[in-house]
């Protein structure tokens, strides 16, 4: 039986790893970034979506040619003009950055590489879009972070549990909807309220603090916890559960 557990953990992880992994992979948020071949010399780059703080958000670009120049572009809203800035050589890079705005701020930007009279737009012949988003601290951040993660894995195995006689699946549905529960009614709207900008700001809506994924989410584990105890004979019950919080995770959360 040890050695069952050992092995439902151990898939849970793995399971927990790709759904995170996927749920990145699509967020619209997430980076655009490659490499191509200029000369037989690599350029590589990675353009953020978003950016957090009062720092001034930077753009780097690296290169193995120390011939390639170029200038970045942005502009706040998209019918004005476009703003141009040189960018700057440093060890093999091109660097600039552009002054942050305030929380929920937006502009729009692209670079464009110039070598032997050709030029080459960056990312891809695209106009990245980029959302600006206020401080977090760390505490806020870290906490958000483990709930978040612990409560998916643990969703994960009280799932796996259908395969080991259902023993501790109450005991892990209890830990994922008290996890959950946490996180959406304490931590997650102190994350929101700082990465909106909210503090000492406005009052926001209830729906900007509790997002409808987190609420049905710890909805779901609680009715579902609820069933486990009246009916314990459903025991394929906190499988399907389990399946759909994944769901809600890769495409909600």
């Amino acid at each position: 039986m040890k050695k069952n557990n050992i092995i439902l953990w151990v898939a849970s992880i793995v399971i927990t790893f790709l759904t995170i992994f996927l749920s990145n992979l699509i967020d619209k948020d997430y980076p655009i970034s490659g490499t191509f071949g200029v000369d037989n010399k690599k350029v590589s780059y990675r353009f953020e979506k978003t950016h957090y703080g009062k720092d001034d958000f930077e753009v780097i670009i690296r290169t193995d040619n120390d011939k390639i120049d170029g200038n970045l572009f942005w502009k706040i809203e998209p019918d004005s003009v476009w703003n141009l800035i040189e960018l700057k050589k440093s060890n093999l890079t091109l660097q600039n950055r552009i002054k942050s705005l305030k929380p929920l701020s937006k502009l729009f930007y692209y670079a464009e590489l110039n070598l032997n009279q050709k030029k080459y737009l960056l990312p891809d012949n695209k106009k990245v879009e980029l959302t600006f988003y206020g401080k977090i601290p760390v505490m806020a951040k870290v906490l958000r972070f483990l709930l978040l993660y612990l409560g998916l894995l643990l969703a994960v195995r009280t799932g796996l549990e259908y395969f080991n006689q259902s023993e501790k699946v109450k005991k892990f549905g209890f830990l994922v909807a008290i996890i959950f529960l946490t996180l959406t009614a304490l931590i997650n709207p102190l994350y929101l309220t700082y990465k909106f900008g909210y503090m000492n700001s406005v009052i926001p809506e209830i729906s900007k603090l509790f997002p409808a994924a987190f609420v049905f989410f710890t909805l779901l584990w609680i009715i579902a916890l609820i069933l486990m105890f009246r009916f314990k004979q459903i025991k394929i019950m906190p499988l399907i559960t389990s399946i759909i919080s994944i769901i809600i995770f890769v495409f909600m959360i």
